[in-house]
């Protein structure tokens, strides 16, 4: 998705290839509404080369850090101050379209539907592209998890929303770890920094957070549309083709030949899970089989969205509630960390 600019040699020094047409474009969005950065604003001066210390380092300032992906900004909107993020996407492609379809008003009269909602589209002057206007969200799994309640809401919002996509025969085509995404709204009240997500100002890394299991309810959505597709006539005769998403290594990839694009679906949020699990939290082993179906070397033998879903509650169902909101640990959490949590919580005599 290149674009060309009109005058290269206008952008400051520090601004890349990749950022001009956000510099460009900066005038029309904030008159549609939607007020950008100071970094991408066509008369930005860097904060460090005005500020009075000459030591001051770009990546010490809230502007010194350019995009994460060329296509996606965050941005401001200004008649209520949300904050929002902006996604360029073909004006003509099925992404436009089935974004739309899934955000429309009857769609989302449906408490499964866990995709993204489109708030405005932006057009934009050159008619080939415009701008998806979604609100801002961050991955599911940061901050960590507290408790088995959170894992559990997060776990069944996503299998309920690939199960309501599969129903509509729309496959994600990329179900894994970077779009399946939280509001943070609840969980981090004081926002947190586009490009420095561990940072509520983009300078000072001291993100604040409330468990999940205290400001409930925690929303999560499915983002990114552009690998999705749309098969009229079912889920059973549906093919595709190509190595698509983050995860390269499915079975289905290695032999060429067409595969079932829903089976991928359920494929990828399987390993997506297995993941999240097996690297961060060993307090939640118990998940691992009903993942480890849906992640199968065979695509014949990974269950639908629906019979995952179902073995997920099955799996819930044998756990003592007693425990659901009991304090889960992370691999990298130390022992005497433990240790102090456990104090601080037993009353001294």
């Amino acid at each position: 998705m290149s674009y060309v600019p009109a005058n290269p040699g206008s952008y400051d020094s520090h601004i890349g290839p990749y950022e001009y047409f956000w510099v460009d474009h900066q005038p029309i969005l904030l008159s549609c509404g939607y007020k950008l950065r100071p970094r991408y604003e066509p008369r930005w001066v860097p904060s460090w080369k005005r500020a009075n210390h000459k030591d001051i380092l770009p990546l010490m300032c809230e502007d010194g850090r350019g995009m994460l992906v060329n296509n996606v900004l965050d941005a401001i909107r200004l008649k209520d101050g949300v904050k929002v993020v902006l996604k360029r996407i073909p004006s003509d492609g099925d992404e436009l379209r089935i974004a739309l379809y899934l955000s429309s008003v009857k769609m989302r009269s449906n408490s499964r539907n866990r995709t993204v909602p489109i708030l405005d589209v932006i057009a934009l002057p050159d008619d080939k592209y415009v701008l998806l206007v979604m609100p801002f969200l961050r991955v599911f799994n940061t901050p960590p998890f507290h408790c088995r309640w959170e894992v559990v809401e997060a776990l069944r919002q996503f299998l309920q929303g690939l199960e309501f996509m599969h129903e509509h025969n729309i496959s994600h085509g990329d179900a894994c770890l970077l779009n399946l995404m939280m509001d943070e709204s609840r969980v981090v009240p004081k926002g947190s920094h586009f490009n420095r997500r561990h940072s509520h100002d983009g300078v000072k890394y001291n993100l604040t957070w409330r468990h999940r299991c205290a400001v409930t309810p925690v929303h999560y959505f499915y983002i990114d549309f552009g690998l999705s597709g749309c098969y009229p006539h079912g889920q059973e005769s549906a093919t595709a083709l190509g190595t698509i998403g983050q995860i390269k290594d499915i079975p289905e990839f290695s032999t060429g030949s067409p595969y079932n694009p829903f089976k991928l679906d359920i494929c990828q949020l399987g390993r997506t899970i297995l993941e999240v699990i097996e690297q961060k939290y060993p307090d939640l082993q118990v998940f691992i089989p009903f993942a480890e179906h849906m992640a199968r070397q065979d695509p014949k033998d990974r269950p639908s969205a629906t019979e995952a879903l179902a073995e997920f509650e099955a799996v819930v169902s044998t756990l003592n509630r007693r425990t659901f909101r009991a304090r889960i640990w992370r691999r990298e959490d130390t022992f005497s960390e433990r240790c102090s949590r456990f104090l601080r919580r037993v009353p001294l005599l």
